[in-house]
């Protein structure tokens, strides 16, 4: 860093204290803001709108379905410099039968509990703190500093869809899921598809005169079992880990005495960059043909899940290693930790495959560690917010450049 960019983060990184970064993710936290909630996200937008602006920071909510806004913040630049897009969403999933108090956020042990404290209030506190940080400091950016707190990532990415038509465009993004302090400029593609089996129903007693849907789905499972599930784990990829492919959800027939005339199953499947999206769906199609010709009385048809996509295919995200971006989250993963960096790649899908594809913003994710997104405990190490907080900060200044 420049002496200039130096001095401009110690300013900021000495005015937010610790405490108050672990206050910011409690009070987000302690909002639900899941798809259980009639408001979803709308009490959580409202909070961190008003929390930024009561900092001083020019802050809107920009309605993206009814009732559910982005918050889109930004400390301007002198237009000197390039941008940078902070990006997290506010919703979390439900918290189903959890082990913790959800939304009665403790700390203990260096660790913050509660539903969504991990996946990702945790960034998104520390994105926000970011911006506060240079806004008590008075520091001077030559470019755009934006934070976007986006609706629907669970679900269909509804918020940043927003984004990307909508604005604001920045030269490059960080979208701060749980990294664990890795930086991830990739990770692979995501379908959840429904694969429906079609049968003849008939009396249990009369079993015979029906076609079984479920033991039609019972023939596909055994094929990707044993055939697809293998060939994809030796699918490699130069820049994400392995094809997957898994059967989450399975529904069919009616009653115990009845042949079942359909069945359903759910599958989630993550598909690498050197794969086509087409071929995910030809691969599935080459076991219908190949369980017809077994049985010309196999019948299924394939459809995406609609509770997963909107508009734009959830595409793999692919940032070079190289990019400035990367560099400069090295950099600062370094100062700020004294480690050396690790680059990997992310497990799950993120938004940042929507802004780097479809907005033409290289983006990266990097956020803090913790365990049990998603899961019955769940919480983010708290150091890790104040050292998330702290390499935003330094990779704002790198980016966007420190004015005079």
């Amino acid at each position: 860093m420049s002496v200039k960019s130096l001095n401009q983060f110690e300013k900021a990184r000495r005015s937010v204290k610790r405490a108050e970064i672990e206050k910011l993710v409690k009070d987000l936290v302690k909002i639900p803001s899941h798809r259980e909630v009639p408001t979803m996200e709308l009490e959580v937008a409202h909070f961190l709108h008003e929390f930024l602006q009561g900092e001083g920071i020019e802050s809107k909510l920009r309605t993206v379905v009814k009732n559910r806004p982005n918050v889109i913040a930004v400390i301007k630049g002198s237009g000197d410099g390039k941008s940078l897009l902070l990006n997290g969403h506010t919703d979390t999933v439900p918290p189903y039968d959890m082990d913790i108090p959800p939304f009665t956020p403790k700390v203990d042990g260096g660790r913050l509990y509660g539903r969504g404290s991990l996946d990702m209030k945790g960034g998104l506190g520390a994105m926000a703190m970011t911006l506060v940080g240079f806004r008590r400091a008075k520091a001077k950016l030559e470019g755009d500093l934006y934070l976007a707190a986006v609706v629907g990532e669970e679900l269909k990415s509804d918020g940043t869809e927003d984004i990307v038509v909508h604005g604001p465009r920045a030269d490059m993004a960080i979208v701060g899921e749980p990294t664990g302090l890795e930086i991830q400029p990739s990770h692979r593609g995501l379908e959840w598809l429904d694969v429906h089996f079609y049968g003849k129903a008939a009396h249990g007693g009369q079993a015979d005169k029906g076609v079984n849907a479920i033991t039609m789905a019972a023939k596909f499972v055994r094929a990707v079992e044993e055939d697809l599930k293998p060939r994809l784990a030796l699918r490699k990829s130069k820049y994400t880990l392995s094809a997957t492919i898994n059967l989450g959800v399975i529904t069919g027939g009616q009653q115990p005495s009845s042949v079942a005339d359909h069945c359903m199953i759910k599958l989630d499947r993550r598909w690498i960059p050197e794969e086509k999206v087409q071929q995910v769906f030809e691969e599935i199609y080459d076991i219908f043909d190949k369980l017809k010709r077994e049985d010309p009385r196999f019948k299924a048809k394939l459809t995406r899940d609609p509770a997963n996509m909107l508009t734009m295919t959830h595409v793999p995200n692919v940032v070079s290693t190289s990019h400035p971006l990367v560099k400069s989250l090295e950099r600062s993963v370094r100062s700020v930790t004294g480690k050396p960096p690790k680059v990997t790649s992310f497990w799950g899908w993120t938004d940042a495959a929507l802004l780097t594809h479809f907005a033409k913003m290289p983006t990266v994710v990097f956020g803090p560690g913790g365990a049990g997104a998603h899961a019955r405990i769940e919480y983010v190490l708290t150091e890790d917010l104040v050292k998330c907080t702290h390499v935003y900060s330094q990779v704002a200044l790198d980016i966007c450049g420190a004015s005079s």
